[in-house]
């Protein structure tokens, strides 16, 4: 008997019957990919709301501010009702009505496709 001889016979003591494929496992890797694509794709769309809310919400705050400037001062340093500052709020007031429910419903578990 030689060394390759007993190599193979020592290969062939130590080697098991090779294992059946893991259909279940299989299917839950692919169902981990399948979530996480999911996830990432809900977490794309919420920055993507976010930074319009934010940026809405900026617009609106700066036009608020600028429109309150160009008023002249008061007496008792208070914002005319007849003011461009008073559009600016009334601005402000339907911009909060239109956007925050749109914001919830977004949020509400339905897709938009």
């Amino acid at each position: 008997m030689n060394q390759a001889d007993i190599d193979r016979r020592l290969g062939l003591l130590i080697r098991g019957p090779q294992p059946a494929a893991d259909d279940a496992f299989a299917d839950r890797v692919v169902s981990a990919v399948l979530v996480d694509r999911s996830f990432r794709q809900a977490r794309k769309r919420a920055w993507h709301r976010a930074t319009l809310d934010c940026a809405g919400a900026v617009t609106v705050g700066a036009t608020f501010f600028f429109l309150s400037q160009t008023e002249h001062a008061s007496v008792a340093g208070t914002i005319s009702l007849q003011g461009p500052a008073m559009a600016g709020l009334i601005m402000l007031v339907l911009w909060v009505l239109v956007a925050l429910p749109a914001s919830a419903g977004d949020r509400s578990g339905r897709h938009r496709t």
